[in-house]
């Protein structure tokens, strides 16, 4: 996440543009007054941590008929003086699978819910002050608990974002990470280039290494970085993205994620893709 920080300083240049947003996991529950839900993990910790839900947990909404898994996230207010972040209370989740159902993250940033198990569903994530996320599309047969989300304030839609309307326009942030550390070339996050098959119209952007990353004018492929920005895509509809780089597979089904990324305008769209001999 931090390099998608980076990233979006980088779109200070103009004419250029990535959002950042990161992968949801949750549903929907009301807490009895005063429960203590679970201890926020300690905001310099890996990117995934432990959340016990508890026998405090009292489902009185639930999304989908069951059976259902607990999910559970943690919001993180992020900032260019604090990459790590902050615990985020207040923050909104909204599902299209539940559309009537909210929760909001508690004084320690976390939302704990129960959705039904082996159902595809993706997520919104909304704060005041803070850029709207959309979660790529994801599935889970057990349950599974502490996933960091970070958000950033709405002043870098302004000064980060210049090209972004929000009113209209979509955009997707392809992250890369590697899923083996000795696997040569295929270890490595550079050297992938993406397409969203039948839609010819999406623009992809790819950004420089070292230092702040900036748009590559021309590339066609990912630096060491690891990031690309997709544009030009319609709202509305869940797109699947491609990739290839020679000698290497690139995933994008792993760890309950479907491959498929909803667009919405005004929303940042995040998906994962992983490299793998």
């Amino acid at each position: 996440m931090r390099k998608l920080v980076l990233a979006l300083v980088a779109c200070a240049v103009p004419g250029a543009f990535v959002g950042v947003a990161a992968c949801i996991d949750g549903g929907l529950v009301t807490l009895p007054p005063g429960a203590d839900a679970t201890t926020a993990p300690d905001t310099g910790a890996a990117e995934t941590a432990p959340v016990d839900a508890g026998p405090d947990l009292m489902v009185a909404d639930v999304c989908g008929p069951a059976p259902w898994v607990t999910l559970g996230i943690f919001v993180v207010a992020l900032s260019l003086d604090n990459l790590d972040g902050s615990p985020l209370p207040g923050a909104q989740f909204t599902t299209p699978l539940c559309p009537t159902l909210t929760q909001y993250s508690d004084d320690s940033g976390v939302i704990l819910g129960q959705v039904s198990a082996n159902t595809p569903f993706y997520g919104q994530l909304q704060a005041a002050g803070f850029v709207p996320e959309l979660a790529p599309e994801i599935e889970f047969d057990a349950d599974s608990t502490g996933h960091k989300i970070d958000m950033l304030p709405t002043i870098f839609e302004s000064i980060l974002l210049p090209t972004f309307d929000a009113s209209g326009s979509t955009v997707i942030v392809v992250d890369l990470a590697k899923l083996v550390d000795d696997a040569g070339a295929c270890s490595t996050t550079d050297g992938v280039s993406f397409t969203v098959p039948g839609h010819p119209e999406a623009q992809v952007t790819y950004f420089s290494s070292g230092g702040i990353p900036q748009p590559v004018p021309g590339a066609t492929a990912t630096t060491t970085e690891g990031i690309a920005a997709i544009t030009g895509l319609a709202e509305g509809q869940l797109v699947t993205l491609a990739a290839t780089k020679p000698g290497c597979s690139i995933l994008f089904k792993h760890d309950g994620l479907t491959g498929r990324v909803p667009l919405q305008n005004g929303f940042v769209s995040l998906t994962q893709a992983y490299v793998s001999p």
